[in-house]
């Protein structure tokens, strides 16, 4: 009879508890969501939207350092990462309890054939610059299939898969380092990540088209999914928020194209005009306001493997719109700017640290996997722009679980507080949040653009 009644009550609170493995269907959002505009422009101050966030030259040397570092992989001096870091899950592959995307263990035998295909001991087999001909997904091995962990534990399984390090746009400057076994994919690096591409979505650079693409006006896709197409109107890429390109003096795009001997050549293509803008963009609250906002509501997605963001993706390719170079992941980018280390307050303390230190649109805050941009503050309560997966709860069986909110989202700090079943204290952001991280050295910047 009493397991009889521990049963009933574990079903009623499946029933009655949001967040055990998700949001039922009917629940409420969460109640910042309902509290908070979601529109960057209700947050910028009056009189201060075309209000430069930094001083214009201070702008354009940090867009000086974005194309250096976009164009650094192919430059004869450039170092690329050593074996150790670029093979270094093969420890990981053969002792982690992994899942196929069919939710059963992934074989040992379809392990080792994955490293296998790696040929580790010739690295480096390759050592060329190249250039991505399309989109596509940086894989930790050369293998499209997934690895996950336990299904079942929070947090785990389907989105993350552990062999997907990131998306790369097409157009973007690489360095080939390996060529697989099979010759069907290869490693390359760009200056803030790396992973193994099929190898036709790859095609070499030569001096031509290298000194082209560096000595060139560039562009940047302030939109998602812009077609880039020929005088046909063949498509010969497909550009997303955050992509830059080189271009024309007539203002076309340059995409590459797979050209004679696998060498690829740069092609003029045309673009509506507001999808792409000069870049960098002014960085003022207008156009971040502008620019986040087709970024609001958009799914999560982890390492871009489905054409969206997670949260570092966010603000990497936000930011890029205005030429602050962001690496890859949150941990990167949270060594990217002046930093103000929260961990040692309480949480009312790091309100008030937000609160007196953080700078509107230019101030990230990160917590161990996941990071946040700082907006402004609303009644008082300090806003920030984030994709998030969700929140940790526990029911009254202690079970760690997820309230699943999934896309990008304007929240404050105590995202879920209404929530009875939120984990306490860690499932509230303010709980988590370890530094601040102040980009481009806001302090002095007056100067409007009229």
């Amino acid at each position: 009879m009493q397991r009889f009644i521990l049963k009933l009550i574990a079903i009623l609170m499946l029933v009655l508890l949001p967040g055990g493995c998700g949001k039922p269907s009917g629940y409420p959002e969460l109640r910042d969501l309902q509290r908070l505009p979601q529109d960057l422009t209700a947050y910028i101050s009056p009189g201060r939207q075309k209000t430069r966030l930094l001083p214009a030259a201070r702008q354009q040397r940090l867009s000086n350092d974005f194309r250096r570092r976009f164009l650094a992989p192919w430059q004869p001096t450039w170092n690329g990462r050593p074996a150790e870091e670029l093979f270094g899950n093969r420890t990981w592959l053969l002792e982690e309890t992994l899942y196929g995307g069919n939710r059963r263990i992934l074989p040992m035998r379809v392990r080792r054939r994955w490293l296998a295909r790696c040929a580790m001991d010739s690295f480096p087999n390759a050592d060329y610059p190249a250039i991505t001909l399309r989109s596509g997904n940086l894989r930790g091995l050369p293998t499209r299939q997934p690895a996950f962990r336990d299904f079942d534990l929070p947090g785990e399984g389907y989105p993350f898969d552990y062999l997907q390090h990131s998306s790369i746009s097409a157009g973007t400057p690489v360095k080939v380092r390996q060529r697989s076994s099979d010759r069907c994919w290869l490693l390359v690096e760009t200056d803030g990540m790396f992973g193994w591409l099929p190898a036709t979505d790859v095609a070499a650079v030569d001096t031509r088209t290298v000194a082209r693409f560096a000595t060139s006006e560039w562009c940047v896709s302030v939109k998602d999914d812009v077609p880039l197409v020929d005088g046909n109107g063949t498509v010969l890429a497909i550009a997303g928020l955050g992509s830059v390109w080189a271009q024309t003096e007539f203002g076309e795009v340059l995409v590459p194209v797979l050209g004679d001997g696998g060498y690829a050549r740069l092609q003029a293509a045309l673009v509506a005009a507001p999808a792409i803008r000069d870049f960098p963009l002014a960085l003022t609250p207008a156009n971040m306001a502008e620019t986040g906002n087709r970024l609001l509501g958009t799914p999560y997605d982890w390492g871009g493997q489905l054409d969206e963001r997670d949260c570092s993706a966010t603000l990497r390719d936000l930011f890029a719109c205005f030429g602050i170079y962001l690496p890859r992941n949150s941990a990167a980018q949270a060594a990217s700017g002046k930093n103000l280390d929260l961990l040692a307050l309480t949480a009312k303390e790091r309100k008030t640290a937000i609160v007196n230190q953080a700078r509107p649109w230019l101030t990230m805050a990160y917590m161990p996997g996941h990071i946040m941009l700082y907006v402004a503050q609303f009644n008082g309560q300090p806003v920030f722009l984030h994709t998030l997966w969700g929140l940790k709860t526990e029911d009254l069986f202690g079970r760690e679980g997820r309230y699943l909110v999934g896309r990008t989202v304007l929240t404050g700090l105590r995202a879920g507080d209404e929530l009875r079943n939120v984990k306490r204290p860690e499932g509230l952001l303010v709980e988590r949040i370890e530094k601040l991280i102040q980009l481009g050295n806001p302090e002095g910047a007056t100067d409007r653009i009229e």
